[in-house]
């Protein structure tokens, strides 16, 4: 006996199969915390996204092979003289700097841009909160909890703004007040617990974006994001490390507390610089847990004027090596 399918049950099937085939996609799209060694292009443009032609690098856990394929990318690692070299990359990796400005929140902004050999590296760094801190220690200097969180790519020394979570880094002729521009820049982050807590926003001369990039996460371990261009542009690098500020006190995403809504209101006010923790004037699960977040090693293309002109002079140092 012959079974007829009436329309109403045809209409069901085809909505039953069009639910399945939507929940159930083939390949997930690819995106800036995608690891890699050798180096993607970004395939759009758009603000807050990738930039068109931008070639970025990511690793996570053992990041040795990202960092090598990036820094052959860039060139030659230069001497770390006054005066800009013709390609090249030069770098950050904070061991050079001396006890003096280690484990304190006075490090120089200018450290490394200053006219004497080990220092002048043409990058200056600056940040809206209240200083840079240097730490020998992974930063229990700062507070002994941190003994177990964060750890070093380069031994033994590491970094972070103080009292805010964002960094502006800017080029320089090293040694000098010329503007420059550079391929690109990279950067190591330690104990990136979540995705999208770490990354870099890169800016030409012009202060167009070219691009912001997220560095994978890596609970305890480390993660890398570099980008470079096919030519010199980047005048400026925004850095966002973690969801708060390191500080005494301030508890990382393993400790957990209240809810997100307490969350989101207390990240307000960590914004606007109205709640801080310190010492033991609040106990650490007070505020609920953020993603801290500390540097290490800063990677970028050698600077190189952006435009014609004479190199001024800036506030000279005591020479150090080179490492």
């Amino acid at each position: 006996m012959k079974q007829w399918i009436t329309v109403p049950t045809l209409v069901l099937v085809a909505l039953t199969l069009g639910a399945c085939s939507r929940y159930h996609p083939t390949a997930p799209p690819m995106d800036s915390t995608t690891a890699g060694t050798s180096g993607r292009y970004a395939a759009t443009a758009g603000q807050g996204g990738e930039h068109e032609g931008a070639r970025v690098f990511t690793g996570a856990g053992d990041i040795t092979a990202s960092v090598t394929a990036f820094r052959n990318a860039l060139g030659t690692l230069n001497p770390n003289t006054p005066g800009s070299q013709a390609g090249g990359r030069r770098e950050i990796n904070w061991d050079a700097v001396p006890a003096l400005f280690t484990n304190t929140n006075t490090f120089p902004a200018d450290f490394f841009n200053q006219p004497v050999v080990g220092r002048a590296r043409g990058l200056v760094s600056t940040t809206p909160g209240t200083g840079e801190r240097v730490s020998d220690q992974n930063f229990a200097d700062l507070d002994p909890e941190f003994a177990n969180e964060f750890r070093f790519f380069s031994p033994i020394r590491t970094f972070a703004p103080i009292g805010s979570d964002r960094l502006t880094v800017t080029f320089f002729v090293p040694g000098s007040n010329t503007v420059a521009l550079s391929t690109g820049f990279g950067v190591v982050f330690a104990d990136v617990d979540r995705r999208g807590s770490a990354s870099i926003s890169l800016f030409d001369d012009e202060g167009e974006s070219l691009g912001r990039y997220s560095a994978p996460a890596s609970p305890g371990g480390l993660s890398f994001v570099g980008v470079m261009f096919p030519n010199s542009r980047v005048a400026r690098v925004e850095i966002h490390s973690g969801d708060a500020a390191i500080d005494a006190g301030l508890a990382d995403v393993s400790v957990r507390g209240r809810g997100d809504d307490d969350e989101d209101d207390d990240r307000d006010r960590l914004s606007q610089g109205v709640l801080t923790l310190r010492g033991h004037d609040h106990g650490r699960g007070h505020l609920r847990s953020r993603d801290l977040v500390i540097m290490d090693d800063f990677i970028y293309g050698e600077p190189i004027a952006a435009s014609a002109g004479q190199a001024g002079p800036v506030a000279s140092g005591m020479p150090l090596g080179t490492k």
